[in-house]
């Protein structure tokens, strides 16, 4: 980490002895220990020098060198470390991009829904569940108004649903600006209070937010780059397609339908589909979304997509539609997971062939643009994409490389 707007003291004599992070506490207000754990994890505190660790133990005369909690930039630094933990009751870690009294970045894990219910999902744990741990609602002000859930990609509220009120009349410490899929992960914005949350949604209608996608789709796409305006319909399976997919109540019996999908490959029970139309037909909402070819495999391409309008499934239905669904998506293209014998042949006939290597959507937030709501400044930001995607590509040039 830059040290070159840091601040520095020195170890007074009645703080000798101390582990270095609750020397660092006594010596500096600004800095809490929550904080001093977080930056001397970061490796943002040095001692006499030298990258300091929390544990080892100081002297009088010996002197911190830390983030200047007078700069801007050191302010941002030990605010983001101050931040409560964000971590699913089994340990998971969801990690901050960016965040400040206004707004919250986040780099959403796979397998999480964001909000409780979603896509009938209801026996999971949320990212709604996890920050409202870290941000309880606040009794401190009247419940505005209900709001419209925001706008982005997997989150058009085709129903016009709002967000419930919180009971007793309390303010939410947080509002979701839009969603993605329980399996896409990446860039995640969320905001802090009423009026950035107002302020965000309103952008994010009027297309001044910018998206970028990282998807890993089937097949050799044809063209470099491509603009797709299918409008999007969507309908719900009938009852007695759903009844088919169903496996006997008693083998059902308790088990979440996220388990049944992951264990049989069937979709969900009576779920909303997307189905392309042509484009401007008013059966269906309009959409657009712009690919380009990132990196060409055999059998699989990696794209860049930017969705202008953020309907729901829109970056799925569109590469469906063209011909080029996503490399395993239980709904709109491949239902099986991937296993390595499809990729390295001598696996074959051997037990490593059949580790799974891919499960879920290889669907990434990438990148994400839009103004602050309250400074005004225009902000970028970029999610690297998750462990299991990266080990995918790293498979993909290995054995489909061109």
């Amino acid at each position: 980490m830059s040290f070159e707007k840091a601040a520095s003291i020195e170890v007074a004599p009645e703080h000798a002895g101390f582990r270095s992070d609750r020397a660092l506490c006594a010596l500096v207000p600004a800095i809490t220990r929550r904080a001093a754990k977080s930056l001397f994890h970061a490796g943002a505190v040095r001692l006499n020098g030298k990258v300091a660790r929390g544990s080892e133990r100081v002297e009088a005369g010996d002197r911190f060198e830390f983030p200047d909690p007078g700069e801007p930039e050191g302010k941002a630094v030990i605010d983001q470390a101050k931040a409560p933990r964000l971590a699913t009751s089994h340990g998971r870690q969801v990690a901050r991009l960016y965040e400040d009294d206004d707004i919250l970045v986040l780099n959403k894990p796979a397998e999480i829904p964001i909000h409780r219910n979603q896509d009938g999902l209801t026996r999971r744990e949320t990212l709604e569940d996890v920050l409202e741990k870290a941000y309880p609602p606040r009794a401190d002000a009247a419940w505005l108004r209900e709001a419209p859930r925001g706008d982005g990609e997997d989150s058009d509220d085709e129903d016009g649903e709002p967000v419930p009120a919180p009971s007793k009349g309390d303010v939410p410490g947080f509002f979701f600006c839009h969603r993605l899929d329980m399996e896409t992960t990446g860039c995640l914005l969320v905001a802090k209070n009423p009026v950035a949350r107002d302020k965000l949604i309103r952008d994010f209608e009027a297309r001044r937010i910018g998206k970028q996608y990282l998807a890993i789709a089937c097949g050799d796409v044809p063209w470099e780059k491509k603009v797709v305006t299918a409008a999007i319909k969507y309908v719900r399976k009938n009852a007695d397609e759903a009844r088919r997919e169903q496996a006997p109540p008693r083998a059902r019996r308790g088990v979440p339908d996220w388990v049944r999908r992951k264990r049989t490959g069937k979709p969900q029970r009576n779920l909303k589909v997307g189905v392309p139309l042509e484009p401007g037909d008013p059966a269906g909402k309009a959409c657009e979304t712009g690919f380009s070819v990132l990196k060409r495999y055999k059998g699989f391409t990696l794209l860049k997509c930017e969705p202008k309008t953020g309907r729901m499934h829109q970056i799925r239905v569109h590469l469906s539609g063209e011909g080029f669904p996503l490399a395993y998506d239980q709904i709109y293209g491949r239902r099986s997971p991937l296993r390595m014998r499809e990729f390295d042949l001598f696996t074959s006939e051997k037990e490593s062939g059949e580790e799974v290597v891919l499960n879920r959507l290889p669907l990434h937030a990438w990148k994400l643009a839009f103004t602050h709501p309250t400074t005004g400044e225009r902000m970028e930001f970029e999610a690297p994409p998750p462990r299991d995607l990266k080990e995918f590509m790293r498979l993909l040039r290995k054995f489909r490389g061109r």
